[in-house]
């Protein structure tokens, strides 16, 4: 009778310690070490986009086959700096696109970036670090949605980074 308790209260006390690992893993912090690599963003704003007028004064919208490159409908292009430091003695690889998603705000799955100014860097010497945007593509949150923030899966982890916003919400209207 007592192995019988001691096994269920070890079973309970593993559900919970896993559980309480799940929640602190899916609450967003400033930075976070995966698999060698430590991630930094720091605060994110909305890109102007060059000749991406939008004001519909003369009674249409201008078609984003116009714009190539442009965000289509309603979204706004978010640039979120991210500093990469690898912390060991060894030469870690990485993929920004695979590695990185932005979530929350009226997203209603974890979108993908756009593109990203690191170009096609692939790796990090021990103990360097690199500087760089991660571009997304996204509607405007509204008032009352989740805050936006970076999934950031590597080695078979995932951790939630907090993205913070520069200045108010741009002005925008499409019209859609």
């Amino acid at each position: 009778m007592v192995v019988v308790a001691a096994v269920a209260l070890a079973a309970a006390g593993t559900v919970l310690l896993r559980e309480r690992q799940a929640q602190a893993a899916a609450k967003p912090t400033a930075s976070a070490t995966l698999g060698g690599l430590k991630a930094a963003p720091g605060r994110a704003g909305w890109a102007a986009m060059a000749n991406h007028d939008m004001d519909m004064k003369n009674g249409y919208q201008m078609p984003s086959a116009m714009m190539p490159g442009a965000p289509e409908g309603d979204e706004m292009r978010l640039g979120v700096p991210i500093t990469l430091t690898n912390t060991t003695g060894k030469t870690r690889t990485f993929d920004l696109g695979r590695e990185f998603r932005l979530g929350g705000g009226g997203l209603k799955t974890p979108r993908t970036m756009h593109s990203d100014n690191l170009g096609q860097l692939p790796r990090l010497n021990p103990g360097s670090a690199v500087q760089g945007f991660l571009y997304f593509d996204i509607k405007v949150p509204a008032e009352g949605d989740p805050p936006l923030h970076l999934l950031w899966q590597r080695d078979g982890d995932e951790q939630r980074l907090t993205v913070r916003m520069i200045g108010s919400k741009p002005a925008h209207e499409h019209g859609s």
